[in-house]
């Protein structure tokens, strides 16, 4: 009983900082803080979500009711592919149109960190399966870190339950949580700093 327990609280903080649901709200707080253009930044808003939310969760749904895909967790590596491929074309043109909106800078970063570390995580995703859960969070973490708030208590302990979930569900070892992570936060850190900041 106690088994299942833990069972369900990993699940819970899995779903809960699932990279869908991580995304709009980063999002949210990176657009709905400080000044501009009310209604631009809701056409920003819409336009972060379509391609960073809506469009992946559609393509992993419609995938599924295709059978191309075992499940919508991505628990098989080979099943990840397509996903990924379509994910950086996703985020692509959601960067090109949030560019063209002049969003912010940090909200064209983040989109544009989706895009990069997606692509980087897809190569690596040939070869060995990574948490695109710790990416997930953690690049997003960095976002807002870079945009004020910084909060490290509550950031270490999310990033920290989510791995532990991860490895707790055996979906992953805690190697590909803990390079997952670093990858992020290093590599959304370089790409936020020297592009957009």
């Amino acid at each position: 009983k106690q088994y299942l327990n833990l069972h369900n609280i990993a699940l819970f903080i899995s779903l809960v900082f699932h990279p869908m649901v991580v995304a709009p709200v980063a999002f949210s707080i990176l657009i709905f803080s400080g000044e501009q253009n009310f209604s631009l930044k809701n056409k920003i808003f819409l336009i972060s979500i379509f391609f960073s939310t809506i469009c992946s969760t559609g393509t992993v749904i419609y995938l599924r009711v295709l059978g191309k895909i075992s499940d919508l967790d991505g628990k098989m590596r080979k099943e990840r592919i397509t996903p990924l491929v379509l994910g950086v074309m996703y985020y692509v043109f959601g960067f090109l149109s949030l560019l063209l909106l002049n969003a912010k800078p940090i909200v064209q970063g983040l989109m544009f960190c989706y895009a990069f570390n997606t692509l980087v995580t897809l190569i690596v995703t040939f070869r060995w399966k990574i948490s695109i859960h710790a990416i997930g969070l953690a690049g997003p973490l960095v976002a807002l870190w870079l945009h004020g708030f910084q909060y490290p208590i509550v950031m270490i302990s999310m990033l920290t339950a989510l791995c532990y979930s991860r490895i707790f569900l055996k979906l992953h070892t805690p190697s590909q949580v803990l390079l997952g992570a670093f990858f992020a936060i290093t590599f959304s850190y370089i790409q936020l700093k020297l592009f957009f900041l």
